[in-house]
């Protein structure tokens, strides 16, 4: 059995990746591994053709509306973290494409085990291929994804 040193779980403050988080506090306790939590804000963006050709973006965001999407998710990881009694020292508000960023950030800090849950807030993606599935299918390192309570009792 393999014994797990670093332990990143991917939160998006569902039902289900709460449920994660708690299986990974869990697995790092038992493993004494460090534990590091991860959001990626997904900011939204606008396409605009002329940014393309101008900028080679793929289109605007607006600075306004990033800050404070940025500062609620803040408060919501800080909120999230106090429930589970974890501190802040561990946690990383990133703003991204969520598969790449949390792909990105277990290849740069060689984590061991992502954890995540099933589905997150985004159900409609289950249609196009999600998040947890694009993590699944191109990590480097082993994945536990998480059901919540209710799909453990169907």
């Amino acid at each position: 059995m393999h014994h797990y040193q670093s332990i990143l779980v991917a939160v998006d403050f569902s039902d289900h990746s709460s449920q994660a988080l708690a299986r990974a506090i869990q697995l790092a306790g038992f493993y004494n591994a460090t534990l590091d939590v991860i959001h990626v804000v997904d900011v939204p963006t606008y396409p605009v053709l002329e940014d393309v050709a101008v900028t080679g973006l793929p289109g605007v965001w607006d600075p306004e509306l990033t800050e404070t999407i940025m500062q609620n998710a803040h408060q919501n990881l800080n909120k999230l973290l106090s429930q589970h009694g974890l501190s802040e020292h561990r946690a990383h508000l990133v703003n991204g494409i969520p598969e790449d960023e949390i792909l990105r950030f277990s290849d740069q800090h060689a984590i061991e085990l992502i954890v995540m849950g099933r589905h997150g807030l985004r159900g409609w993606q289950r249609l196009l291929g999600s998040t947890t599935d694009s993590v699944l299918h191109n990590a480097t390192c082993d994945v536990l994804t998480v059901k919540t309570d209710k799909e453990q009792n169907r």
